[in-house]
């Protein structure tokens, strides 16, 4: 469910001389002058001839003489993919007892059972993985040779070592089994995914090294193609371990590198780090090259628990972007010419009309302003920087498509 409600009003107006919202004489308009049919006729104030998807709210005034049919329509979704650390130094403790993967994992659970994160699209793969058709390390040992090549054994856990793949195809891939039946769940909606996920969150136990930089490019790699099969949704890949990587590739300027081709690519896939614990020189660089600043630290001498659970919900918060649905109707054009965006502040302010500006390039630095995905063919209103903070804050506030009405540039 959206934070936000976003109501779709088919314009009853001509396309010229209709306000949007607010005093005409701001915008240059003097109110509606009528709607034209299809069949060529007049009807001052009528109801739109064209049928919208999702159409069926109420017929009235949308504001500075636009009537028209009011269609409730949802933000883009958000889907997370998920790559989890299993390496064997989560079995480190951590403050208040229990281990950092039992917090993190329980803390992971909460998350996906919460209300909040309701319709939140969620997937979940975990690294190191085994190389393709080899079988996975023992997950408990007594002596070295309790591990065969997994080992050596550590503290009752096989760590691994250079058994892991680094090959990014099998952590791109979460529906792929292993030979003990472990199974990586791809994205899907929650509430209804929460039961499969956890069950496969359960399936796993730390006992692996941290191959960062193939977990990283087949989160990225996943997300991407998922992106691609659901252009109308945000996807981003999560990326939660608790230091630095062991094997493979452990350049950082190479795993770096991974991050900001994601995020500079097309479509683009943001990084979001979660680090736990005190190893974490490198999650930061990665964070910042994919797209999120920096990232979310996990003091283990703290409640690791909370913490993590915070680092989600911030996640969660920070990756939903004020993107909406452009509406279509039906039967015939849409007119992209002719859409406006009006925001309705929560504490009873006067609505404002959002300006439109050409790309994200032109997005000013400070004021308002929206922009289409894609100029050519659009499928995603977007709102600007200081639009986006303004509104994601306002938990009362009501965003609202004008469609009809000249579209106003900034």
């Amino acid at each position: 469910m959206s934070l936000f409600a976003l109501g779709l009003a088919a314009a009853a107006c001509g396309v010229t001389g209709c306000g949007v919202g607010v005093d005409p004489g701001a915008v240059g308009g003097s109110g509606g002058a009528g709607n034209t049919q299809s069949n060529g006729t007049s009807q001052p104030n009528g109801p739109s001839a064209g049928t919208f998807a999702g159409s069926g709210g109420s017929t009235g005034g949308v504001g500075g003489g636009c009537a028209g049919t009011s269609v409730k329509a949802e933000k883009i979704p958000l889907d997370m993919y998920v790559m989890l650390d299993e390496s064997g130094s989560m079995t480190d403790p951590v403050s208040g007892g229990g281990d950092k993967w039992s917090a993190v994992t329980t803390a992971f659970k909460a998350f996906l059972q919460q209300p909040s994160a309701g319709g939140l699209g969620v997937g979940v793969q975990f690294f190191g993985l085994p190389p393709a058709g080899s079988a996975m390390c023992p997950t408990s040992c007594v002596v070295d040779t309790d591990c065969g090549a997994c080992g050596p054994c550590f503290i009752g856990i096989c760590l691994g070592g250079a058994g892991d793949s680094c090959n990014a195809a099998d952590y791109a891939n979460p529906d792929s089994l292993d030979a003990n039946g472990k199974k990586g769940v791809e994205i899907a909606t929650l509430p209804g995914a929460a039961p499969n996920l956890i069950a496969s969150i359960n399936a796993h136990s730390p006992n692996t090294s941290t191959p960062t930089s193939a977990a990283l490019q087949g989160a990225v790699d996943h997300a991407k193609a998922w992106q691609i099969a659901h252009p109308n949704h945000v996807v981003v890949a999560v990326l939660a371990t608790d230091g630095d990587p062991t094997e493979c590739d452990t350049n950082l300027s190479n795993i770096n590198g991974i991050a900001a081709a994601a995020a500079s690519g097309t479509p683009a896939i943001k990084t979001f780090v979660i680090g736990v614990g005190s190893s974490l020189g490198a999650l930061n660089g990665i964070a910042a090259a994919g797209g999120t600043g920096q990232a979310f630290i996990v003091d283990t001498n703290q409640n690791t628990n909370a913490q993590f659970l915070a680092a989600l919900n911030a996640i969660q918060g920070t990756a939903l972007t004020c993107s909406y649905a452009v509406p279509v109707p039906t039967m015939g054009t849409p007119d992209y010419g002719a859409v406006n965006v009006q925001y309705t502040p929560g504490n009873g302010g006067a609505p404002v009309v959002i300006p439109n500006v050409q790309d994200a390039g032109h997005c000013p630095a400070n004021g308002d302003a929206w922009y289409y995905d894609n100029p050519n063919a659009p499928t995603q209103i977007i709102l600007c920087g200081p639009s986006c903070d303004k509104v994601k804050v306002d938990l009362n506030g009501k965003v609202d498509v004008v469609l009809g009405c000249k579209t106003i540039p900034a």
